[in-house]
């Protein structure tokens, strides 16, 4: 591995532990922690194209975690819990619904706490996969198209 797609895992673990301190704070979630499980999501999948290039291309650094994983031949890769994991991750993108507009906050607040904590099971099952199973696996990562 890469010490730049090391570095992109990190940012992605950190920022699933913001978001669960996040959560764990308030027992609930806001739109700071919302924010934080989303980008968790987007610094997984960009690791994988830092992986191939050794950094991240302009053309990737779109914030569409869905797209960018079909664009790559990523989707296909991942379990179907993985999927719907990263597509109820993309609902969150708070560079596309900004932060302390009233539909973001609307879209976390709706949520309950018990939707909530399967997806902060699930963030870090998908970094993993993504680690061990896309990155760490030199067959599956062949697939990919960049």
């Amino acid at each position: 591995m890469q010490p730049e797609t090391a570095r992109w895992l990190n940012e992605s673990r950190g920022s699933f532990g913001a978001a669960h301190s996040r959560f764990n704070d308030i027992s609930s979630m806001d739109v700071t922690g919302a924010g934080a499980l989303f980008m968790s999501a987007e610094y997984a999948v960009k690791a994988v194209i830092v992986e191939h290039y050794g950094f991240l291309p302009p053309s990737f650094e779109t914030h569409r975690i869905v797209n960018l994983s079909h664009r790559i031949a990523l989707w296909p890769q991942l379990p179907s819990d993985l999927r719907t994991h990263l597509a109820d991750m993309a609902l969150l993108d708070p560079n596309v619904r900004y932060p302390r507009e009233t539909a973001y906050e609307t879209l976390v607040s709706s949520s309950s706490t018990a939707e909530w904590q399967p997806r902060l099971t699930t963030a870090p099952r998908f970094i993993q996969y993504i680690e061990r199973d896309v990155i760490g696996n030199p067959t599956t990562l062949g697939k990919l198209t960049f």
